[in-house]
């Protein structure tokens, strides 16, 4: 049974405990959304096959409903389920995963059709933090992510988050202060790699 909303779970950045990471699971498991740490500052996220939990994701941020979604998967063996992933391309992936990427990829029939970008591509993120990890590899599934912005502001404090978003959010893991970041997106999904957006994640392996 879902909590009271927008309850801030502390929990440690670095060794999160398992049992606060089943909690989130389990509230992901019953359609509820929650606020979670990654490697470009808080986030909300909700279940890949939620559709009213992106409903409700696109009407808490303001977003239209063309805005297409990213996910998170746990490594590349779980990403291969929802995009395909060339031999070359895995590689590649391989030596910048998990990081402050996302990547653009074609997709598999795995994907629900609400989350294709433009031509069934769809933008997958393999997150470089401790909880993020936990909470992924303990839930099994790749989960709706996007950043906790509020009024134009990257949200930087669990409270914040609070404040903003506890009246849809089911719980928050709270790891105090969390700067924000923005990913560098790479489509991947052609040919040669295109460098859409240069953020935190450095683009020098083109180059090689």
């Amino acid at each position: 049974m879902a909590g009271p909303k927008g309850r801030r779970v502390r929990i440690n950045p670095e060794f999160p405990e398992p049992r606060k990471v089943a909690q989130a699971c389990d509230a992901l498991r019953e359609g509820e959304l929650i606020g979670w740490p990654t490697d470009t500052g808080y986030a909300l996220a909700c279940g890949l096959y939620n559709r009213s939990g992106m409903d409700r994701l696109r009407q808490a941020r303001g977003l239209d409903r063309h805005h297409p979604f990213t996910f998170a998967v746990s490594d590349l063996s779980a990403m291969t389920r929802y995009a395909v992933v060339e031999q070359g391309t895995f590689r590649t992936l391989k030596r910048i995963l998990p990081g402050p990427y996302t990547i653009i990829l074609r997709s598999t029939p795995q994907v629900p059709r609400v989350l294709h970008f433009k031509r069934r591509q769809v933008g997958v993120r393999g997150i470089d933090h401790p909880v993020s990890q936990a909470l992924m590899t303990a839930y099994g599934e790749a989960i709706i992510t996007t950043s906790a912005i509020y009024e134009g502001l990257h949200l930087e404090y669990g409270e914040e988050l609070k404040d903003a978003f506890g009246h849809v959010l089911e719980q928050i893991l709270d790891v105090d202060y969390l700067p924000r970041a923005e990913s560098t997106v790479v489509d991947m999904s052609g040919a040669i790699p295109d460098v859409l957006r240069e953020g935190a994640g450095e683009v020098t392996w083109l180059e090689n």
